[in-house]
């Protein structure tokens, strides 16, 4: 059998919940051209270092399922459990017990925070390597997988077996709680909404010139790179080398010297006022309805589906 090097999450991280929690789409590059440039204070105050200090006007309409993972996680076990069981097959979800809460996702103008920078580089403090945490059997490998209850179960929990990943009718994406009066919904305007507002932000003239001076602060230092994007996303050993540690310190240090994230933090926030002003009746829409999916989810926790 081909060995597959493809590394699966416990099920508590590949619950699929919908629009709710998944990463925002790309936005409409013509209407983010078209959003009027936001006022913003002459001398933006710095921005939060901690990436869970960061609040912008979207956040609310995108995570949607924040204060209730817990519920939803045990509601999509219970669908989960089921569907296979329709399919065939005996399943037993992950308990869960003692899994880390992911950190806060960066925002978009990346690290901020000095002393995580010296500490653990481009990640997230405490975080061990995905092999590691394999090899360890915190994360089975699909290897591993197969080898424990073989390909037909795989491909009915995930919906496909690598190399061939077109598949979609695998119980985690199919088994999953919802609502009428949400799914009829565009559930992926907010996701939208939050992509037009980075373009925007990304392509406003005042983040341009501090991400400008961002660049020639840490060419001062020896590092060739055109945006704070270029660093984080390098591939980086694992555990952070000395390299990705002195990188990191002089990405934030730069930061701090030009105030890229406050300005970033300021003009990204204004865009996404404007959007959440634009759309105000179709957001306040997908906030009602989510409270059918969450009702929904408590019965099904009560009753056991």
């Amino acid at each position: 059998m081909k060995r597959f090097s493809v590394l699966f999450p416990v099920l508590g991280a590949l619950l699929v919940l919908g629009a709710a929690c998944s990463d925002p789409p790309a936005g409409d590059p013509g209407a983010a051209a078209a959003l009027p440039e936001p006022v913003i204070p002459a001398n933006p105050p710095p921005a939060p270092a901690a990436a869970a200090e960061v609040h912008l006007p979207l956040d609310p309409y995108v995570g949607l399922a924040k204060g209730h993972q817990e519920t939803l996680e045990k509601a999509n076990a219970i669908l989960i459990t089921k569907c296979m069981r329709d399919k065939g097959f005996a399943y037993q979800p992950d308990s869960g017990g003692g899994t880390a809460q992911p950190s806060a996702p960066l925002p978009d103008y990346g690290l901020n925070d000095l002393k995580a920078a010296r500490e653990s580089g481009y990640s997230p403090p405490g975080a061990g390597s995905v092999q590691a945490a394999a090899e360890q059997g915190r994360i089975p490998t699909l290897d591993k997988l197969v080898q424990e209850h073989g390909a037909a179960w795989v491909k009915a929990l995930y919906g496909f077996l690598p190399p061939d990943t077109s598949g979609s009718d695998g119980c985690l994406s199919t088994a999953v709680v919802s609502a009428p009066e949400y799914d009829r919904l565009d559930r992926e305007l907010p996701g939208r909404l939050v992509g037009q507002a980075s373009e925007r932000t990304q392509g406003d003239g005042r983040v341009v010139a501090a991400t400008s001076a961002w660049s020639a602060c840490m060419a001062e230092s020896g590092y060739s790179y055109k945006s704070p994007a270029e660093p984080r996303k390098q591939k980086w050993p694992t555990p952070p080398s000395p390299a990705e540690l002195a990188t990191a310190t002089a990405d934030v240090t730069c930061k701090a010297r030009t105030n890229l994230a406050g300005i970033w933090l300021a003009v990204q926030t204004g865009y996404q006022q404007t959007l959440l002003e634009q759309n105000a009746p179709a957001l306040k829409q997908l906030q009602d309805a989510w409270q059918a999916v969450l009702k929904n989810a408590e019965q099904i926790v009560a009753t056991g589906g």
